[in-house]
């Protein structure tokens, strides 16, 4: 094995998981599996500016060491998981998938993040967010023909759909 295909660390965390570890990378695994989009971060993200209270500025500094990430990550970490808590308290599944479908399409996803709507529905695959987006449940079911439209939705879910209708950009 060559040595710029070795990488060594240590990990002190504090953990189990402590101790020096080598990476041995070896480029032919990777030869066959190539695909026609590189792997490329799209460049998706938005600056903002948050005004923070010193002493949440400190409790943020020292949550993100005893993580070891950076500030920012941890931020973005913790704006996710809030969202992801407003999210999921939708008790209707249709107007939690319509929401997450809506801001993934809205997103520029690269190839190696994950889309809201798979936290929304949790793993079911996905047929199973069309029969949520139609029926309000997650089996198929064969459709009434005299139903009409969004007969079998929640009334949250053609709120919601009513709402996003009238502010398309």
């Amino acid at each position: 094995m060559s040595p710029e295909n070795a990488r060594s660390f240590s990990v002190s965390r504090g953990s189990i998981l402590d101790g020096d570890y080598t990476l041995d990378i070896h480029p032919e695994a990777f030869a066959d599996t190539s695909s026609p989009e590189p792997l490329q971060r799209v460049k998706s993200e938005r600056k903002y500016n948050v005004r923070i209270k010193q002493h949440d500025l400190y409790l943020l500094d020292a949550l993100a060491e005893h993580e070891g990430v950076s500030r920012s990550v941890l931020i973005n970490k913790l704006l996710h998981d809030v969202l992801l808590d407003e999210l999921m308290s939708i008790p209707e599944k249709d107007a939690r998938a319509l929401l997450a479908k809506t801001a993934d399409e809205r997103a520029a996803y690269d190839v190696l993040s994950r889309p809201w709507v798979f936290d929304a529905i949790g793993s079911e695959c996905k047929h199973l967010l069309q029969n949520i987006l139609e029926f309000n449940v997650p089996y198929e079911m064969m459709p009434d023909p005299r139903a009409p439209e969004d007969a079998y939705n929640s009334n949250t879910f053609i709120g919601i759909k009513e709402k996003l209708a009238g502010g398309k950009k």
